[in-house]
């Protein structure tokens, strides 16, 4: 693994905070687009990205320090200030809050947003998790003798057994959730129903993943992003019932 690509000096480059720079920029360029070519002012994209970036990396660290509030207990100040350490649906369940607000502000639809958003939310996703993969961060699966299984000797948190490389696992399938939902895009969908479907996705494809990598566990024997990923497909379905439900009652009228 390559955690450090480049140092001089003071500068220090990282693999993580480049691949997760790159995650928010492609991100941000693919949401622009597709705000073009549904007639929304791109300014609007460039507002979420400014505010984004720093609730998501708050809500991720936040969300890092529950999950593993003993180690906080021992060194709280290095924890804090770790570049590594942070929990993605701490990140996602903030900036979608602050996303929200900015929308409402905006006078827009939120779930018409939310659509619009879900394939750039899938890419980032998709290329931040290589940057857990490349720099050795500390999201491994558990041990195992297997093909597929990898070792981070020269990782941020360096582990010489094989494992089960889920940051890469959880990559890929991002990007297959990104390239169905650009297709989904293309369909006369009610408005939000894209957005719950990727959050389905999202949550299902986490909560597997789950069983294979080293968290603790939090409650009912799950881990903390397990519950979290339950909170997200209980969304999606919700939202997707609620919207037919909702279209069905209006066009009975």
């Amino acid at each position: 693994m390559y955690p450090i690509l480049f140092e001089y000096k003071f500068i220090t480059i990282g693999s993580y905070g480049l691949l997760l720079g790159m995650a928010f920029y492609l991100g941000f360029l693919f949401a622009e687009r597709e705000f073009k070519i549904n007639g929304l002012d791109p300014d609007i994209a460039y507002k979420l990205l400014i505010a984004i970036i720093p609730s998501a990396i708050i809500g991720a660290k936040i969300f890092h320090i529950f999950d593993n509030f003993g180690e906080f207990l021992q060194s709280p100040r290095e924890m804090l200030f770790s570049g590594a350490g942070l929990s993605v649906y701490g990140g996602f369940l903030l900036s979608f809050l602050v996303a929200i607000i900015i929308i409402k502000k905006e006078k827009q639809s939120v779930l018409k947003i939310f659509d619009i958003a879900s394939p750039s939310m899938a890419l980032g996703y998709g290329i931040g998790r290589l940057g857990c993969h490349v720099s050795g961060d500390g999201c491994y699966g558990i041990p195992v003798d297997s093909i597929f299984a990898v070792s981070y000797p020269g990782g941020i948190v360096p582990v010489t057994a094989t494992v089960y490389p889920t940051p890469l696992f959880e990559s890929l399938m991002s990007f297959i959730f990104f390239f169905v939902l650009l297709q989904m895009r293309t369909r006369n969908f009610q408005t939000g129903t894209i957005f719950f479907i990727y959050l389905c996705m999202n949550g299902a494809a986490r909560f597997i993943v789950e069983f294979i990598r080293l968290n603790p566990v939090t409650g009912f024997g799950l881990t903390q992003a397990q519950l979290v990923a339950l909170l997200f497909i209980f969304t999606g379905i919700a939202g997707i019932f609620l919207l037919n439900r909702y279209n069905g009652l209006k066009n009975s009228h």
